[in-house]
């Protein structure tokens, strides 16, 4: 697939932008707060219409707007489509070729962009909080009965922290919340504890294939709370929760480690041997992606280029070849090769 053009309007903070991008090698360059990663983000929603940024909408709105609008032109397997997405307060909607989407389990995987971003290359020692962000975006991209679970999930747990903050929460209606919660969060931890072997094969294959060392690379899934015990622990949980005014148990929690060698990657990896771990992930993750989509993922690749050594950077572009489309942005002129550039400022962009 190739995204030929992105066009936003009251997107963050582009009052409008239309840029093309029908070239195999896009870059956007910038300082930073230009709009470079907003334009790349509305590309991104492209996929499932959802922000690799936030799970909330109202951010993606230009302030003072009620709607933000994005059209996302495409070329895959010699056909062109124009998809078309509009942002409101609690509400997505979308058009592919003017037919309104009613289904996005129906639209996964058929305009599949991976993202590579700065926080990736921390994977292996950031926040459990980035590492779920990454698990959802891995396996939700291609599996829209885990999106669907997650998007459910995320709702109920949402609503339930929404009474624990009120003055006088009756447990009759939180008890209400865990039941609707409970079926998406056992499958979400499921589907998490599927997935994570598959992406360690990934894993184990890209540091193969980039001549990374792997000494037995493999990730392990630590649920906060297994799936039979997560009933118990949430109303064990109750009082600290109200007191508290949050959930503090179930898969919002969860995390994975990576071992190198055996061990946590965390403690007992060098930096240099890390930021190749997190590189082999992503690109794992793209090489996963691709195997289970009917068209290659485009790339989007959010100010990383410029942080990859020789050694990062070398096997970025041996997994990467010719095959795929790479949209980049960064403070720094692009790597070698042919890139169409474009320099960003306040939110307009001028072709180089």
């Amino acid at each position: 697939m190739r995204v030929t053009r992105i066009r936003a309007a009251d997107f963050r903070n582009l009052t409008f932008a239309d840029v093309e991008t029908d070239a195999n090698r896009v870059f956007l360059l910038g300082d930073n707060g230009q709009g470079k990663t907003n334009l790349l983000e509305a590309g991104g929603l492209l996929s499932t219409f959802r922000s690799f940024r936030t799970n909330e909408i109202s951010p993606l709105i230009r302030e003072g707007c009620t709607e933000a609008r994005i059209r996302i032109d495409t070329e895959s397997n010699d056909e062109k489509f124009a998809v078309e997405i509009r942002l409101a307060k609690g509400s997505r909607k979308a058009h592919v070729n003017q037919t309104a989407v009613t289904s996005v389990a129906e639209h996964l995987g058929k305009f599949p962009t991976v993202v590579f971003c700065s926080d990736d290359l921390r994977l292996i020692r950031g926040s459990p909080a980035n590492r779920r962000r990454w698990l959802d975006a891995a396996i939700g991209s291609t599996d829209a009965t885990y999106l669907s679970a997650a998007r459910d999930y995320q709702r109920a747990l949402e609503g339930r922290n929404a009474l624990l903050k009120t003055d006088h929460p009756q447990e009759d209606s939180i008890r209400a919340f865990e039941k609707a919660m409970l079926p998406a969060a056992l499958l979400v931890t499921q589907l998490r504890a599927q997935a994570l072997p598959e992406i360690a094969q990934t894993l184990r294959e890209t540091c193969h294939r980039a001549g990374f060392p792997n000494k037995g690379a493999d990730l392990i899934y630590k649920p906060d709370t297994t799936g039979e015990q997560l009933a118990e622990a949430w109303q064990k949980n109750r009082g600290q929760d109200i007191a508290s005014g949050t959930t503090q148990r179930g898969p919002h929690k969860d995390d994975f480690d990576t071992l190198f060698g055996g061990q946590n990657a965390a403690d007992y990896a060098s930096e240099g041997q890390q930021r190749l771990l997190a590189l082999a992930l992503c690109l794992g993750r793209l090489s996963r992606d691709a195997t289970r989509s009917p068209t290659l993922p485009v790339i989007l690749a959010d100010d990383v280029l410029g942080e990859l050594d020789d050694t990062r950077r070398q096997a970025f572009w041996q997994e990467v070849g010719d095959s795929y489309q790479v949209i980049a942005t960064g403070t720094t002129p692009p790597p070698s090769g042919k890139w169409l550039t474009y320099r960003v400022s306040e939110g307009s962009y001028v072709r180089q």
